[in-house]
């Protein structure tokens, strides 16, 4: 399986940083970086080719930087997964898919599923807040395969303890989701 990891935001936080915890000095860009690489490990030890790319050009409004829904669609990943953190005080993770009813939507199913599974038991008050449709985020409107986007979780809450201290957990959790999907195809 090929898979296609897009950790959000900018690599190194220019021009975009994503969400920011100033307290803790802690940016969405910098958390993704780690899980998606991480991830990547687990997958190809699983067997997965793996491409990763941050960028801050999603689908072409960034020229000068690398587009990431052409470089997957051009690489002809088998899915794609966006890996990123949330804000607005609220707690766990959420997954989006294009729409409800189709292949990335059994995809995000499985990467949320095992994000509660391995992140509840370590802090209980990580909610699975669940699978919803997302049709205007261009990097599941514009992707030629079953794609998703993840929020592991809220940098401005208590989530922010697992952010820091659970890299691990969170990344093997997105890999064993992915893994999920494919062996259930």
């Amino acid at each position: 399986m090929r898979v296609f990891l897009n950790p959000g935001h900018s690599l190194g936080g220019n021009p975009d940083p994503g969400c920011v915890n100033p307290r803790c000095r802690l940016r969405e860009c910098d958390l993704a970086i780690t899980y998606g690489s991480l991830c990547g490990k687990y997958l190809e030890a699983a067997g997965c080719e793996v491409s990763l790319l941050q960028s801050h050009n999603l689908a072409g409004e960034s020229p000068e930087y690398p587009c990431v829904v052409a470089a997957a669609n051009a690489w002809e990943a088998d899915v794609f997964v966006s890996i990123h953190v949330n804000a607005g005080g609220g707690r766990g993770a959420e997954t989006y898919c294009y729409n409800l009813g189709g292949k990335g939507e059994r995809l995000a199913h499985c990467i949320q599923n095992q994000l509660v599974a391995a992140i509840q038991p370590i802090d209980q008050g990580y909610r699975d807040r669940g699978v919803m449709e997302h049709p205007t985020f261009c990097v599941l409107r514009n992707t030629n395969m079953p794609a998703v986007l993840v929020e592991v979780g809220f940098i401005d809450s208590d989530d922010v303890g697992v952010l820091t201290l659970h890299g691990d957990e969170i990344a093997r959790a997105l890999a064993r989701g992915i893994t999920d999907y494919w062996q259930d195809m």
